[in-house]
């Protein structure tokens, strides 16, 4: 359904990060990213808060980045993200 988002969660929220440090993964995805990935993943962060898909993100948190938040910590995380994804693309 949100394949780089699967990507994103599989290869950067690895399990040994402590929770505090998820909010930091993004900075190294921009970094190793190519700018087409780094785009499809804020297409499908926009589109799971636009289409209020709260319950298959935190399913997919829990399945591939092994985590468990509230639907406002998704929410949160998601918004983080995406803000940090366009603050790339501006520079």
């Amino acid at each position: 359904m949100y394949p780089e988002f699967q990507y994103f969660l599989e290869a950067y929220c690895i399990q040994s990060l402590d929770t505090d440090e998820v909010w930091d993964v993004i900075e190294p995805f921009k970094h190793n990213e190519n700018p087409e990935v780094q785009k499809s993943l804020l297409a499908e962060l926009q589109n799971i808060l636009n289409n209020r898909d709260l319950a298959a993100a935190g399913k997919m948190i829990q399945e591939y980045g092994f985590r468990q938040f509230s639907d406002e910590e998704i929410k949160a995380w998601l918004n983080h993200m995406i803000k940090q994804l366009e603050e790339e693309g501006e520079q």
